[in-house]
């Protein structure tokens, strides 16, 4: 029994030792895999962070709009306002006023009419019916005024 035992520890060693190696071999495939997972997380990782700034910055950009456009819209109400009053004005002194009734029923000279459609346009288009001005439709004719017919 002890000769067997001497024939077969080269042969044990030998199993082991290879054993031992193809361990070591795993261990090395499987830390070089780690590795590539590690740098591949690190990827991803930074463009998450860039895809969050480009996201943050969008939403400060949105935030600015909405701030913008809801300055102008409070400004469209208060000149909206405005407006209302000074027709309301111009309404109530057109009835209290003969003169005034009696001018403001005469037809708007052709002249005049084109002066104030172009007003607009030499302005900056910021108001008016400088998009209507070649439009002779019935839509186009703000209400309670008179065709253009004569020149005065």
């Amino acid at each position: 029994m002890i000769s067997l035992l001497r024939n077969l520890t080269p042969l044990i060693i030998s199993v082991l030792l290879g054993i031992t190696v193809y361990s070591g071999m795993q261990a090395r495939h499987y830390a070089s895999k780690l590795a590539d997972a590690q740098v591949e997380i690190s990827r991803i990782d930074q463009r998450a962070e860039t895809l969050l700034e480009h996201q943050r910055w969008q939403r400060r950009r949105i935030e600015a709009m909405e701030a913008a456009l809801n300055e102008r819209e409070e400004q469209l109400q208060r000149d909206d306002q405005l407006l209302q009053l000074v027709r309301s004005a111009a309404r109530k002194l057109e009835q209290e006023d003969a003169e005034t009734a009696d001018w403001a029923g005469k037809p708007i000279p052709v002249a005049v009419g084109d002066w104030v459609r172009q007003l607009p346009a030499e302005y900056g288009d910021s108001a008016g019916d400088h998009a209507r001005a070649n439009d002779t439709s019935p839509s186009a004719i703000p209400s309670g005024s008179t065709t253009q017919g004569s020149s005065e």
